[in-house]
């Protein structure tokens, strides 16, 4: 007997005008060596062209489903995202396992998600985990790197007692962080797994331009409450990649927005206390680790 044999899981993934990507996805997921019971797109405010790449994988597969948001709102990260997976996953009609939130933008190996599952057999304490992302730029492979303990917003696979006992995804700004921090206070591990590497065709907030995408990310770490030094020391670690120098710039910029706005931070101070008492760890210890 396999010992994926009864594992439920669903897929959520939001889509904005995805039309040049979401063929790649779709075929990325349909060709899984392990399918979901369910797969949920979230079609937020798009056009008629994405409306119809969706339309046709769900009249192909009958487990992709799709559900319609119409509203006056202008493309965001952060809040606008967790509202809308939000949104999906309370339209599943399936009980899962293990529920994941990918975007759209993403291309899987045909064995992502046995490679994730197994993952979490292995380890009954693995509460929230993803694969790693890479970029295709002028030949050369680059990959996007985070800290081994800070699991991917666009790669997101939870398990369903950890997901329930940190109150499922957070509708606020810094969502995909605050995940893992409240995980992690309640016993969990998080992990992002470099070996389980996914194509990201297109760069980590370049939808929104990558300048605005590095303001907004200084803009969610404020939310958060991250500590100034380590905001500082992760804005100059962002100088190193495109757009060089101002990415890191704005980073640090759209955390001190925050502060001159006071932008409310997650309620959960204790959160917070934990958040920074990791960051001040990773600081000062010898052995520096990643500070993205």
């Amino acid at each position: 007997m396999s010992k994926y044999e009864g594992l439920r899981h669903v897929i959520i993934t939001p889509s904005r005008d995805e039309e040049d990507f979401l063929p790649a996805l779709i075929d990325s997921i349909s060709h899984q060596s392990i399918l979901p019971v369910e797969w949920i797109i979230v079609h937020h405010n798009s056009n008629s062209s994405s409306k119809e790449i969706i339309d046709e994988a769900a009249s192909k597969f009958g487990w992709i489903k799709s559900i319609d948001i119409k509203d006056n709102s202008t493309r965001r990260r952060g809040s606008q995202i967790a509202s809308l997976v939000n949104r999906g996953i309370s339209t599943s009609q399936s009980e899962w396992d293990f529920i994941s939130k990918i975007d759209a933008d993403m291309v899987l190996p045909q064995d992502y998600f046995e490679n994730i599952l197994s993952q979490f057999i292995s380890n009954e304490r693995l509460g929230i985990a993803s694969g790693s992302c890479f970029l295709m730029e002028s030949g050369k492979k680059i990959t996007e790197s985070v800290s081994v303990d800070h699991t991917r917003g666009g790669l997101k696979t939870y398990r369903k007692q950890c997901f329930n006992e940190i109150g499922g995804i957070s509708e606020v700004d810094g969502w995909d962080g605050i995940d893992n921090i409240l995980a992690q206070m309640n016993g969990w591990v998080t992990k992002s797994f470099t070996d389980i590497q996914v194509f990201h065709q297109r760069r980590t907030g370049s939808s929104l331009g990558l300048h605005k995408g590095c303001f907004e990310a200084g803009k969610f770490s404020h939310t958060m409450r991250y500590h100034p030094i380590f905001i500082t020391a992760r804005s100059i670690h962002r100088m190193l990649r495109k757009p060089l120098i101002t990415g890191g710039i704005s980073m640090l910029i759209g955390y001190f927005y925050g502060v001159i706005i006071r932008q409310p931070a997650m309620p959960n101070k204790a959160a917070i206390s934990f958040l920074r008492e990791k960051q001040k760890a990773r600081l000062f210890s010898p052995r520096r680790k990643n500070t993205d």
